[in-house]
């Protein structure tokens, strides 16, 4: 196993590539880039280990699942929340050939050669395009000629289709207000459009059960549907406050995942191993990979364990101690101490870390994928810590295959998959969504990595031209308290924040769309409208590349106000709605290094979502200012009752 660099000439193309063909709709976290700018290859020897082990502990895991099904009673050690315990009783449906399997195993390499597993992502794993696209797209770089790759979206689709009548509807059921849910499943939806099938984007709360059948509460789509593709965590899913979820538990409709997943989703999975083994169940292979897996109360003194949370995902709150702010740590092993039962103790393993360029070090958790007790594919991710979080950098897995020994890896036959349109398609121009992206984040320039792709995605791959509208840029707008040291949070609704961006950037600003709201399902009612926010960052790039911005411009980051409507008590509606959250933009201590000390927004009040956010930046050292970018902007103090 070693790392590969990607050119350092190509990589500006290769992220590009990253957002707009292979659906990484999130390359930015806080500080990070979560587009490594490397690739992971593994021997062939180490593809057959791993797809044998990944084999293994799926077949175990299987078998667990059901006796746990079939003996409900013994399940009590999982400490499933209350609201779980109350669906669980439903499982005894669960006919597994109706349905699609989906795991992926997190793999480790530690320092005495071995392979660790921190953890099985049973009910909702992601990286799907990522450890289907990125691979080809690395190949397309580095050479066809010497690698091969699994592509996991192939075998996902291809179990999909085996189990799904011809041309039916599929329900891609994610949360809607979540960017980074919908890549996941925008990728699948198109691939299996693609196949003849219809696909329906909605939330959890857009379908209700029937006689053990799933139907559409969509509006525009209602109707039965004919599978479930499902990306909202369970334990999400029972604390909605509609009930229409209710029969999913032991629905009849193809789903993956189905809620048989609770069981080894709990981290706390270890502790029925005993009584599994007792009654016949195999669990050889995940006693030989997982480390020492105990009760936090069984812990004493400094043993050399970690804690992570019951019910964790993408490495949160897990109490490694030099990957977490003092801060963090602490916060941490405060809710260990409270909360004891919601989390778990695990034995630390020593992590084999790979050398980079220049030396550097960089620990690698590379996801396994399984699909019907079958490998399926790979999804990595690179970190210079050993805890592997949302910061950490997606990698391509590449399999070394010089002698072209497995005729049932994927290549890259054809070069890049493209999703770009014809220039016909987009009204008086050729020009494409990567083309008004690099306006308004040309490569390079500082700040311009937060710039989100979401709404230049949609520019590009638009099948209706957008309609001409004048753009209105202010010109009378007020910064006087302003300069090189304050950074602009412009919070205006719609249009009206890009044509204040565009203003700001006359002022010597850098304006930073953030972007982050989706379009809606076809047909149907949505909170929020994005087409004006494409329109003007359309047209708006052409009057962008006019202005002269400084290298050194400090910036203003675009957000829209409308973000925040939710209609949640209609159930048929869309909801497209979006939050600010702290990893879209810049740290305080990003800020403070850069010599940014003061926090402008522009807008009529502070929006709920960015006010835990200037909480912090406050707490942190740097001054906050309002005003509605026409008069004289005031020093004002967020209190943490407003939080």
């Amino acid at each position: 196993m070693r790392l590969i660099p990607i050119p350092e000439e190509k990589y500006e193309e290769y992220r590009l590539n990253m957002m707009f063909d292979c659906f990484k709709w999130d390359p930015q976290f806080l500080d990070h880039n979560t587009v490594a700018k490397y690739a992971l290859v593994i021997t062939a020897e180490e593809y057959q280990e791993l797809a044998r082990l990944t084999e293994s502990l799926d077949r175990e895991t299987r078998a667990a699942e059901d006796f746990l099904n079939e003996h409900l009673e013994l399940s009590g050690p999982l400490y499933l929340t209350r609201k779980l315990k109350k669906e669980v009783p439903m499982l005894k449906n669960y006919e597994a050939d109706k349905h699609v399997r989906l795991m992926r195993y997190d793999f480790h390499p530690t320092v005495d050669g071995k392979w660790a597993i921190s953890e099985v992502n049973s009910d909702v794993p992601g990286g799907f395009a990522e450890g289907s696209l990125m691979p080809q797209a690395a190949i397309h770089i580095l050479g066809a000629d010497k690698y091969g790759y699994k592509n996991f979206g192939n075998t996902l689709i291809d179990a999909l289709v085996k189990k799904m009548p011809a041309g039916g509807r599929i329900a891609m059921v994610h949360c809607t207000c979540y960017s980074d849910d919908r890549q996941v499943m925008q990728f699948l939806g198109e691939q299996l459009e693609k196949k003849g099938f219809s696909v329906l984007y909605m939330a959890a709360d857009h379908l209700k059960f029937e006689d053990t059948k799933a139907y559409s509460l969509l509006d525009g789509n209602e109707g039965p549907v004919d599978a479930i593709v499902r990306f909202t965590p369970l334990e999400w899913l029972v604390d909605m406050k509609t009930k229409h979820w209710k029969g999913y538990f032991d629905t009849t409709t193809t789903s993956c995942n189905h809620p048989i997943a609770i069981f080894a989703q709990s981290k706390r999975f270890p502790f029925v191993w005993d009584v599994l083994e007792k009654n016949g169940v195999d669990m050889s292979t995940w006693r030989e990979l997982l480390p020492d897996t105990i009760d936090v109360k069984d812990v004493k003194g400094n043993e050399g364990y970690i804690y992570k949370p019951v019910y964790g995902r993408v490495g949160e709150n897990i109490s490694i101690k030099e990957s977490c702010t003092e801060e963090e740590y602490k916060t941490i092993m405060k809710e260990v101490k409270w909360f004891p039962k919601k989390y778990i103790a695990q034995k630390r393993f020593a992590s084999k870390p790979l050398e980079g360029l220049n030396g550097q070090k960089y620990h690698v958790c590379l996801g396994s994928y399984s699909v019907d007790t079958r490998h399926a594919g790979f999804y990595a991710r690179i970190s210079d810590t050993p805890r592997i979080d949302s910061s950490a950098a997606d990698i391509p897995v590449l399999i070394e295959d010089v002698k072209g020994e497995f005729a049932g890896i994927d290549r890259c036959e054809n070069g890049m998959i493209s999703r770009n349109v014809s220039g016909s398609e987009i009204a008086e121009s050729r020009i494409t969504g990567k083309e008004i992206y690099r306006s308004w984040a040309p490569y390079g320039k500082k700040w311009v990595d937060w710039v989100r792709p979401v709404p230049f995605i949609e520019i590009h791959t638009k099948k209706k031209g957008y309609s001409v509208s004048p753009i209105f840029i202010p010109d009378h707008i007020c910064v006087k308290a302003c300069d090189e040291k304050t950074a602009i949070l412009v919070d205006l609704p719609g249009e009206h924040s890009v044509e204040m961006g565009l203003a700001l950037a006359e002022k010597g600003y850098r304006p930073i769309p953030v972007y982050n709201g989706i379009e809606e399902q076809e047909g149907a009612r949505a909170t929020t409208d994005n087409q004006s926010i494409d329109t003007v960052l359309f047209y708006g790039a052409k009057e962008l590349e006019k202005i002269q911005i400084p290298d050194d411009a400090p910036p203003a980051f675009l957000m829209d106000t409308n973000r925040l409507q939710r209609y949640k008590m209609d159930d048929s509606i869309f909801d497209n709605s979006w939050d600010l959250y702290p990893q879209d933009i810049p740290s305080a201590k990003y800020f403070l290094a850069q010599g940014i000390d003061k926090i402008l927004i522009i807008g009529n009040q502070v929006s709920r979502d960015l006010k835990k956010i200037l909480y912090d930046f406050q707490k942190k050292g740097l001054q906050i200012y309002l005003s509605d970018g026409y008069n004289t902007p005031h020093k004002i103090k967020i209190y943490k009752e407003w939080l």
